[in-house]
Order: structure tokens, then sequence, then C-alpha cells
């Protein structure tokens, strides 16, 4: 019950913080490079990218470009939603997302991350960038 009410709680954060800071946040130059991070947190990218991924917690991934590559291996328990949403709870693996447009969130611990693309992402939690 508690980790129900637990992925419930992150989940409206995570969607609430998507949703507010989409509308103000800035492209990042391309010609930056990629984005590496890791330890714990909350880690959201939207746009033109790639990423590849591993930790433990709970990962969704939505196509918005209807080109996306999304591979998991977890022994997590993986729902899609009416809305596109795809998710991954007790994620405890590793995953590939790909695509012209995508939003990829993953809520967790040991997060490791590598980023290429075109987009925002938002960090939060304790690690290194």
């Amino acid at each position: 019950m508690l980790k129900k009410v637990l992925t419930v709680i992150i989940v409206v954060v995570a969607i609430a913080l998507v949703a507010t800071t989409a509308a103000s946040a800035q492209v990042p130059d391309a010609t930056y490079g990629g984005l590496r991070a890791c330890d714990d947190g909350i880690a959201v990218l939207q746009g033109t990218e790639m990423v590849d991924l591993s930790g433990n917690g709970t990962l969704w991934a939505k196509d918005l470009g209807g080109d996306a590559i999304i591979r998991a291996t977890s022994t997590g328990h993986k729902k899609d939603f009416s809305d596109g949403w795809i998710q991954y709870a007790g994620f405890d693996g590793a995953a590939h997302v790909a695509g012209s447009r995508v939003h990829v969130i993953l809520a967790g611990m040991d997060i490791n991350l590598v980023a290429f693309g075109l987009g925002p992402a938002y960090l939060w939690g304790h690690g290194t960038y």
C-alpha cells in the first residue's frame, strides 16, 4: 500500500513539475553536447533525444513524435496508459529511449543516465551531473 501511495505522489509531483516548468523552459544549445548524471532523485528530460539510463525506482516514457524506440530491461512491472505514457513501476534495470519528441522521467535511487539531444532537462536530488 505504501509503495502505491509513494508512486502516486511521485507521479503527481513529476507531472506537475513538467507541466509548470515546460512553459518557461529554455531549450539549451545543442552544441554543448550531452548530459551525464548519477545518484538519487528525479530526472525529467524532454525533446529530441537519446537517453540511456539505469537505476532503481519508477520510469515513465512518452512518445510524442510517433517514432520513439523504448527498450527497457527491468524486473519491474510495465503498464501502458491510454494517454501514451508507459510506466515501469519497480524499475530495477536499464533502458534506452530515443525519438524525435520524447519525454522521459526517472525517479529513484542509483540513477545513471547519459542523454544527447535538444531539449530541457530537469534534475532534482543528490548527485553529480
